[in-house]
């Protein structure tokens, strides 16, 4: 009876393991060369308080146990929690949170954090879009996220995957490529490379906007097709009723041509643009 039982439970940890899997395009670091690397890049002190997001089966949990004095993890399915709850349960330092990152208040807990996780592939950019906004709280991240997306983020200006994913974590961070990681530092090995990354929230961005969701929604609409011309995306925006005199006056000022494209432009070159557009919207226009 033991064994079959045992049988069961490794079935539904399997089960769950898969579902999760799916669920948030999860893979689990096997590899503890990859998770003492991701661990000192992360350059903890004395006294650093530590947020793992995503333990997952543990990998970096351990790593980060013995080095942290404070070590926050969440995660999002019970049976990780539970097991992960029953192999720290001598580590008064550790504290499990059954919660879901992208929604989970970070006030919560005690700052300044220093996070540090292998974050899900499919949901690394909402979670990492939410954490910027308790970004008063952080110190840093090192997160490892899918190698094509870290590209994206760190994009230079101009190139090829350069888009408003960049704009925006540039704008809010400096962020630096630290190594990529192999398919087999992983189970099951996924079909692609991953990126560590370091990422440190500016606390006052270098180049401040004077309202943020108005920038991040105009970057939106200049990329909304790469190859159509930055002019053309803003005039095709109805609800700002742009005109070509209103943007001929602001390119001219601010040096554009008739060709230049979204992906040509700064962050500050951004910032510049949204706050000379802006007072050009009708009253009450959506933003």
């Amino acid at each position: 009876m033991r064994k079959k039982s045992h049988v069961r439970a490794h079935a539904h940890s399997n089960q769950t393991t898969s579902h999760y899997r799916k669920r948030f395009g999860q893979v689990f670091l096997r590899d503890s060369l990859v998770a003492e690397q991701i661990v000192r890049r992360a350059q903890l002190a004395p006294g650093d308080t530590v947020l793992e997001i995503g333990p997952g089966k543990g990998a970096l949990t351990g790593t980060l146990a013995e080095r942290a004095s404070t070590l926050y993890a969440l995660e999002i399915e019970a049976l990780f929690v539970q097991t992960l709850q029953q192999r720290f349960a001598d580590r008064p330092h550790v504290h499990l949170i059954q919660a879901d990152a992208r929604r989970y208040d970070y006030a919560q807990l005690p700052h300044p954090l220093v996070v540090v996780a292998n974050l899900p592939y499919s949901t690394a950019t909402h979670i990492l879009r939410h954490l910027l906004t308790y970004r008063q709280r952080l110190s840093r991240m090192v997160v490892m996220v899918q190698k094509e997306v870290a590209e994206r983020f760190t994009a230079a200006t101009g190139s090829k995957s350069y888009s408003g994913l960049s704009v925006f974590f540039q704008y809010h961070t400096a962020i630096e490529h630290c190594f990529d990681v192999p398919p087999q530092a992983f189970s099951p090995n996924p079909a692609v490379d991953s990126t560590v990354l370091h990422v440190e929230p500016f606390i006052t961005p270098p180049w401040r906007s004077s309202d943020e969701h108005f920038l991040f929604q105009l970057v939106k609409c200049a990329f909304a097709h790469r190859r159509k011309t930055l002019r053309k995306n803003l005039l095709a925006v109805a609800q700002w009723q742009l005109s070509e005199t209103d943007l001929a006056a602001i390119w001219a000022q601010l040096s554009f041509t008739s060709t230049t494209r979204p992906q040509e432009l700064h962050p500050a070159q951004f910032v510049t643009l949204a706050e000379a557009v802006k007072p050009l919207l009708p009253h009450g226009a959506p933003h």
